[in-house]
């Protein structure tokens, strides 16, 4: 299903960089709940629907009102066999200055008392939902706080990057235990003052991110990036193919580089 991530420099002009490619920012139907998660002032807000939609939803629309420099947006479709509704099952998901989303059909049910026991009483008491994705967030969170790292507001990129190959490393090691094909999707994660994401099993695009001047000439005081994944309504046109297995490392300075997903 769909997912994009953006972060910019100038968060009242984001509307504005997003309009040329708005298109492949909608998810199609049908979809069973999708929300948005953004920075502001230093917290971490969200927007969330949980209702399904039979139309398809522009996963975009609420930055018409909303000014901030980063965002995660993710549309979930799920399994006609195991639906999961209700606010606290709709991503991206939040823990303090942190936001997170996940895709893929990934089942963890066999294994979630396993994982659990990586993850801290006091992360622990923040799970209020059944789904994967929340429960891969609190297991990467689990990592942060080993190295003492979960409230760092400037930790580096590379920092995030280790813990969250460690989170994948050790999520899936419990499904080949317990004979379950690992299948992630894409990750992507922000504290709200830099990006990681994952290219695991599903396309993920990057795009940089421009406004045009009242001359009609690009605006080089405006930067901004956006991602894209999901295999609905595709995005081609000035976007570049991120390789299987790597991460996109986004700095505050919007600093843009690729990593190998491993520590």
């Amino acid at each position: 299903m769909k997912l994009f991530a953006c972060m910019c420099n100038q968060p009242q002009r984001l509307w504005a960089a997003l309009a040329p490619v708005r298109s492949v920012l909608v998810a199609e139907p049908p979809v069973s709940r999708w929300g948005l998660a953004y920075s502001q002032s230093g917290d971490v807000l969200l927007v969330r629907t949980p209702k399904a939609s039979d139309k398809p939803v522009d996963l975009a629309a609420p930055l018409a009102e909303i000014k901030t420099d980063c965002a995660i947006a993710h549309a979930v479709r799920d399994a006609p066999d195991r639906p999961l509704g209700g606010t606290d099952n709709t991503p991206p998901f939040r823990f303090r200055r942190w936001m997170f989303a996940q895709t893929g059909g990934l089942e963890l049910d066999a294994i979630a008392p396993r994982l659990l026991e990586h993850i801290p009483e006091y992360l622990r008491r923040n799970l209020k939902g059944r789904s994967a994705g929340e429960l891969v967030f609190h297991v990467f969170l689990a990592m942060l706080h080993d190295e003492g790292s979960v409230d760092d507001p400037n930790l580096p990129v590379g920092a995030t990057r280790r813990a969250l190959a460690a989170t994948i490393k050790l999520v899936a090691a419990e499904q080949h235990r317990a004979g379950i094909e690992p299948s992630f999707g894409n990750i992507a994660t922000s504290n709200g003052r830099s990006m990681v994401l994952a290219r695991l099993d599903q396309p993920l695009r990057l795009r940089r991110l421009w406004v045009i001047g009242e001359r009609g000439e690009r605006d080089d005081a405006f930067r901004g990036v956006l991602l894209v994944s999901g295999g609905d309504g595709d995005a081609r046109d000035g976007f570049e193919d991120i390789p299987a297995q790597r991460t996109v490392l986004v700095t505050r300075d919007l600093q843009v580089s690729l990593a190998d997903l491993n520590p």
